[in-house]
């Protein structure tokens, strides 16, 4: 089950959840919605009065199908969402063809609500009331079977791209363009040409023992990959959370390549450089970090 992305800050000897359960193919949740400024639930503060800064990894394909069905209401009767509840889709012209992204907004947030709810479970923290999480597992069944061909097409993540993205692209797949008046940067990639970078760093990372947790995430993304046809096209957007860089630095980003770096130095048994490769990554995007897990 996906895992949801959300803002939280941890105080003192809080374990935070980990990589998956801070992302996933849903939008960010902000819980609960009572008075203003943040609010402590079970150990955690919550703030619902930031703008959430926002990745996304997007899949394009040519015959996708789009809902435009609502939000449950009771999710807002606890929760705020950062993206708007608004119908449509994304959509792109790649070689001469036209390509879909659906925001099938209720089928994310559905997905968040119960993968949100699951997540904390484990921490005894009831951020989700029952109730309404027992309402979104029933409401995502009965999507899932009234739309049986439907897919999320969108992962998010709340200020800051996740490494493992950055296995699917290089920088010759990287276009700087621009939104009001600021750089932002996405890459482009055919999926074939993705699933088969990511399938290359699972290999990778599988036949050592020490990095079983990127593994497994690795291949939770792999999977996610492989449910998409055949000429679709993988996007990863930087969007808002390229406005904490300074321009120049943006444009100059090369995490895609030191990843890829890092890959090939692990797969050559050179330790030393794929960990210069990899910490040289974390360094570059340790302010984004910083915020995320701010406290």
């Amino acid at each position: 089950m996906p895992l949801s992305g959300y803002l939280i800050e941890y105080d003192q000897g809080v374990h935070p959840p980990s990589q998956d359960e801070r992302q996933s193919p849903g939008v960010p949740i902000l819980v609960p919605v009572t008075g203003q400024g943040p609010q402590r639930v079970g150990g955690l503060l919550w703030h619902h009065d930031r703008v959430t800064k926002t990745a996304y990894l997007r899949v394009y394909s040519p015959e996708a199908e789009s809902s435009g069905d609502p939000v449950p209401g009771f999710v807002k009767s606890y929760g705020l969402l950062s993206e708007s509840n608004q119908s449509g889709e994304w959509t792109i012209e790649w070689e001469g063809r036209r390509l879909i992204c659906p925001r099938n907004l209720r089928l994310r947030v559905l997905e968040s609500t119960v993968a949100f709810a699951n997540a904390f479970a484990g921490f005894g923290v009831g951020l989700v009331p029952e109730e309404s999480a027992n309402a979104a597992d029933r409401e995502l069944r009965q999507y899932q079977r009234e739309h049986p061909s439907h897919r999320s097409h969108v992962l998010t993540s709340a200020w800051h791209v996740p490494v493992r993205w950055f296995g699917a692209f290089s920088s010759d797949d990287r276009e700087v363009y621009e939104h009001e008046g600021r750089p932002r940067v996405r890459f482009r990639v055919p999926i074939e040409t993705a699933m088969a970078r990511v399938e290359k760093v699972l290999e990778v990372l599988k036949s050592i023992d020490m990095f079983d947790g990127p593994a497994d995430e690795t291949g939770q993304l792999l999977g996610w990959l492989d449910q998409f046809e055949s000429g679709s096209v993988v996007e990863l957007d930087y969007a808002d959370v390229s406005d904490l860089f300074e321009g120049q630095d943006l444009v100059l980003d090369d995490s895609a390549d030191l990843v890829q770096e890092s890959v090939e130095a692990l797969a050559s048994g050179d330790m030393l450089r794929a960990g210069e490769a990899y910490g040289r990554v974390v360094t570059r995007w340790a302010h984004a970090f910083s915020v995320t897990f701010s406290s």
